[in-house]
């Protein structure tokens, strides 16, 4: 079945407040997931996380540490300051750079070629940029990297939802990411099948993040 942006966030709220599960664990157990994927079908290769500024970030820098232990080269490039990321993101952002994994971080001045650059170096992207939030037209470094993104021509592995896509109706605010793969989390997402959906998600695979199946049940 598939569900709403609405409804995955009420079972996560549900996971952490009625059964106690940390919310920083379910970003590990989410990260983790995505790395198995990216292991079964990428061999080692150069990858470039290329992260937002929500959990979708953390969950990517968490893919990062995963990787490198599997022998992955492994670059980040973040768009945000690292000041500004939510706490979860923001622990893992510490994780990743507590390893010595590169780190560059982008401000909205940095040129869509350089942006271009980290792509084209890589084998393999990663787009941890936007989770299920995005509402409203993608704009400033945002925009800049998902057009380099696309532009690059490297194969891209999505974190939930390629980034600029409605997770609800299959919009394209504006700009998004075409996925070779979408991992999406815990259960399959409504824009990932509806409007533009299907031509941006490539292949989707659904993993576990350890929301409790008692919750998931309905869902199934």
């Amino acid at each position: 079945m598939k569900v709403s942006a609405a409804e995955i966030r009420k079972l996560e709220d549900r996971a952490i407040r009625d059964f106690g599960i940390p919310s920083v664990l379910l970003m590990e157990n989410a990260g983790r997931s995505v790395a198995d994927v990216i292991s079964r079908h990428f061999p080692p290769c150069k990858t470039l996380i290329v992260a937002g500024k929500g959990n979708n970030a953390g969950d990517g820098f968490v893919v990062a540490r995963h990787l490198c232990d599997r022998g992955y080269p492994v670059k980040i490039l973040c768009l945000s300051c690292p000041d500004s990321l939510k706490p979860d993101a923001r622990l893992n952002f510490e994780i990743v750079r507590n390893r010595a994994l590169p780190v560059t971080v982008g401000t909205n001045d940095i040129p869509e070629e350089t942006l271009l650059q980290h792509c084209c170096a890589a084998d393999l992207v990663v787009d941890a940029i936007f989770g299920l939030g995005i509402n409203s037209r993608v704009t400033n470094i945002f925009e800049k990297a998902i057009r380099a993104i696309r532009e690059s021509g490297k194969p891209v592995v999505s974190i939930d939802i390629p980034s600029g896509l409605d997770a609800d109706t299959g919009e394209v605010h504006g700009i998004a990411v075409h996925a070779t793969r979408t991992v999406t989390l815990a259960l399959p997402k409504s824009g990932l099948y509806t409007l533009e959906g299907p031509s941006h998600a490539g292949m989707i695979d659904v993993v576990d993040i350890g929301i409790p199946r008692e919750l998931l049940l309905p869902y199934l």
